[in-house]
């Protein structure tokens, strides 16, 4: 039975707290807050209320586990703007598709999308426990005419089995650990049994948005089809601080315990968490729960997203800054997922400055303290004509200013 709200805020978010206390994910979903039903616990601005009344992309909805992770009085808080729209969301710029990555466009078979020649993407239901207001597939998610049925699963595990170059499957949708754990176990169980088949993805945010759903039960179906035949790993998405919790962690180790690899894919999102130091201390709070950083995405050109993106050059800056700062571990990929289908590129810092033909030399800059160094070429390499070629002025500039190198004894 879904609960009812009257009164306060606060006597409202009451109720939400004993709902999430029992720590049943079932019980989260049956109460998830639409909507229509986000004044019963937020003070809300004039913007959102122009968000939530125009909002046509996707659907809003939040699990009152995430909901009780925001301030309902700050609406700048990184939760609240993850979950409420606001008038910005409904202004669209010429250069935004629903479909950027061109996922339709290249799907082989209902459900499934082959961008890369040995990987492919799996939509296995349209269902997350929060819609993201930055969600990259909002053509997709809370949509019920993009469910799969069970035929339509079968078609693209055919699919699998008659192309044997396919190695590596994502599990995306919506939010694959929204699914029963019996429909769970079916897909596993068919790609665990698929011999060419060898790595399993999980894209989910359910270890921070719906914690409580990486139950006993969950890791023991995980722990079964991760065999010798098929390697799963768990790629979710905390995107500020606020989000690690004790509950998140203690999720995270469940996944551990029935060893799953779980790796963090951050986006790049304006006033959550655009600055150095904001993504630091997420990326030290996700070493302490045992998770890796691997992406750190630019936002997508969706429709609606101006109030997410940033300049390309602020996820260069973050990702320079937090070098030395943190182990390499825990210091994401910057990466822009193409537009078009053309995969994904990375961006860094330039630390390589060039190459000095004649000396055999390479100068880079240092991420640690800025201060040039050098370094050497192997005699006879057939790798020299590939580098940046320094002029003699400029090499004559760096070797100026390069930290020395002591001569061994």
């Amino acid at each position: 039975m879904k609960a009812e709200y009257s009164g306060s805020i606060e006597s409202n978010r009451k109720v939400l707290h004993e709902l999430t206390a029992g720590g049943d994910w079932k019980v989260q979903l049956q109460n998830s807050i639409r909507s229509d039903e986000l004044k019963y616990f937020f003070e809300l601005t004039e913007s959102e209320r122009i968000g939530i009344q125009n909002s046509i992309r996707l659907n809003v909805s939040t699990s009152p586990y995430y909901l009780l992770l925001s301030d309902p009085y700050d609406p700048d808080c990184p939760i609240r703007r993850t979950i409420i729209p606001n008038e910005e969301e409904s202004i669209l710029s010429p250069e935004e598709s629903s479909d950027p990555l061109f996922e339709e466009k290249l799907m082989v078979t209902r459900g499934l999308t082959k961008m890369y020649d040995n990987r492919v993407l799996l939509f296995s239901n349209q269902t997350c426990s929060v819609y993201c207001r930055h969600c990259m597939r909002g053509r997709k998610v809370s949509f019920s005419n993009e469910h799969l049925t069970k035929k339509d699963l079968e078609n693209c595990f055919e699919y699998l089995r008659n192309h044997p170059e396919i190695d590596d499957v994502v599990i995306s949708g919506g939010d694959p650990l929204n699914m029963s754990d019996s429909r769970i176990e079916f897909i596993l169980s068919e790609l665990e049994s698929i011999p060419s088949v060898k790595i399993c993805r999980l894209g989910t945010r359910n270890p921070v948005t719906l914690p409580m759903r990486i139950t006993d039960t969950l890791s023991s179906i995980l722990d079964k089809y991760n065999t010798d035949n098929l390697s799963i790993f768990c790629n979710t998405q905390f995107n500020h601080e606020k989000e690690c919790t004790p509950e998140s962690k203690q999720a995270i180790l469940k996944l551990l315990k029935s060893g799953v690899s779980v790796g963090n894919q951050a986006v790049l999102l304006r006033g959550i968490n655009d600055d150095g130091e904001s993504m630091l201390r997420l990326h030290k709070k996700l070493l302490e729960q045992r998770i890796r950083a691997y992406y750190l995405y630019d936002p997508e050109l969706i429709p609606g997203s101006r109030g997410f993106r940033t300049p390309l050059g602020k996820g260069i800056e973050i990702v320079s800054f937090m070098r030395g700062k943190i182990s390499g571990m825990g210091i994401p990929s910057f990466v822009n997922d193409l537009p078009g289908g053309g995969g994904k590129v990375t961006l860094s810092p330039d630390w390589y400055l060039g190459y000095h033909k004649s000396t055999r030399t390479h100068f880079f800059k240092s991420a640690l303290r800025g201060t040039i160094h050098k370094s050497f070429e192997p005699l006879s390499s057939n790798y020299e004509d590939t580098y940046r070629q320094l002029s003699e002025e400029e090499y004559i500039e760096l070797a100026g200013i390069a930290h020395p190198i002591e001569n061994l004894p």
